[in-house]
């Protein structure tokens, strides 16, 4: 995984941030304006310059103009589609059902079987 390698492809500012898409492992502080940033529901104050290494949860966190930037990588494939056991639930006769689903690894889409 490369967000623990330390190699990121994608440097993304408020306007551009895309948590559907994008796995971000870290925050860039590029100004002071915005002290303290809101970061995975915490208040975090930051250092112009300083890169804070976290993997950072969009419901949580508050993108700030341009004053921090976040950097990732493209999320993979495999990892857009729900897998395993997606419902399940006792009949009425006692019987349990469960509904399955498999993705192919390769290229993210979802198979019957």
């Amino acid at each position: 995984m490369t967000y623990l390698t330390g190699i990121v492809t994608v440097i993304h500012n408020a306007s551009q941030v895309d948590f559907d898409n994008f796995v971000y492992s870290g925050v860039y502080c590029n100004s002071l304006a915005g002290n303290p940033y809101t970061i995975n529901g915490a208040g975090v104050t930051m250092t112009v310059g300083e890169t804070l290494e976290v993997l950072v949860d969009g419901d949580t966190t508050i993108p700030d103009t341009t004053n921090i930037l976040f950097v990732g990588n493209p999320m993979p494939v495999q990892t857009e589609y729900p897998t395993g056991l997606i419902s399940g639930g006792t009949t009425p006769t006692g019987w349990v059902e469960e509904d399955w689903q498999f993705v192919n690894i390769k290229n993210g889409n979802p198979t019957d079987g």
